[in-house]
């Protein structure tokens, strides 16, 4: 997974020199590159002799992944892999709204022609990215602008929220339209952001964050009617 994305270990050491950190990092790619699928039970012996380690980290790990709200413990049956539902992805995408149109003037205030320019050419390469790598991508733009507010605190809860979307939500559930549409809308937020139009910004972040909101609800509620 994407460095940005790594966390700094403990230096809590697991067997054959992991830390717990690294288990619980290992865990969460195994889960976004769908090794683990969203719903799976995940047998923690299972996992251990993946990982070649003891099954004590892998526990440890998946406490903290069950913090994180990234699987679930069901008592007698065990951790299972989070799946997103309808009412958590309102209240994230709710939250996201609240977080970063509150930064929109503190980022306008800290940009520069330079670091636009940067945030273009870092994220034109992933045009064509598949849906996966997408919804990873979508969160890496809208953090690398977060980072311009310099507010830390505002920026890990923002990365934990997108963290909980991609890691619970499954990309196949994505139309192909939007896919374009995220782009477009990517583009449009970085026009606003490069005419120092907080109030336009803002706009066109809400309608953004809106627009997948109602995507992704509705693509959930589309697989619930067709699981009845």
């Amino acid at each position: 997974m994407n460095d940005e994305y790594r966390e700094k270990s403990s230096g809590v050491r697991a067997k054959k020199g992991m830390t717990i950190d690294e288990v619980y990092q290992r865990i969460k790619e195994m889960i976004y590159y769908n090794q683990l699928a969203p719903g799976q039970k995940i047998i923690y012996n299972d996992l251990a002799n993946r990982l070649k380690i003891s099954a004590t980290p892998v526990i440890q790990a998946l406490k903290r992944l069950e913090t994180s709200r990234i699987v679930n413990y069901i008592p007698n049956k065990g951790y299972f892999v989070g799946e997103i539902t309808e009412i958590e992805a309102r209240q994230l995408y709710q939250a996201r709204e609240a977080l970063e149109t509150y930064i929109i003037p503190l980022v306008i205030q800290n940009l520069t022609p330079e670091k636009l320019d940067y945030i273009r050419e870092t994220f034109k390469k992933y045009e064509k990215a598949n849906r996966r790598v997408l919804i990873l991508v979508d969160a890496q733009f809208h953090l690398k602008i977060a980072e311009y507010a310099h507010n830390e605190v505002i920026y890990q809860l923002l990365k934990d929220i997108f963290e909980r979307i991609y890691l619970k939500y499954r990309p196949e559930y994505m139309g192909d339209n939007r896919e374009k549409e995220v782009l477009k809308e990517h583009h449009e937020i970085m026009e606003s952001l490069r005419k120092g139009d907080a109030e336009d910004t803002i706009r066109t972040v809400k309608q953004h964050i809106s627009l997948g909101m109602d995507h992704v609800v509705g693509s959930l509620l589309g697989d619930r009617r067709l699981s009845i």
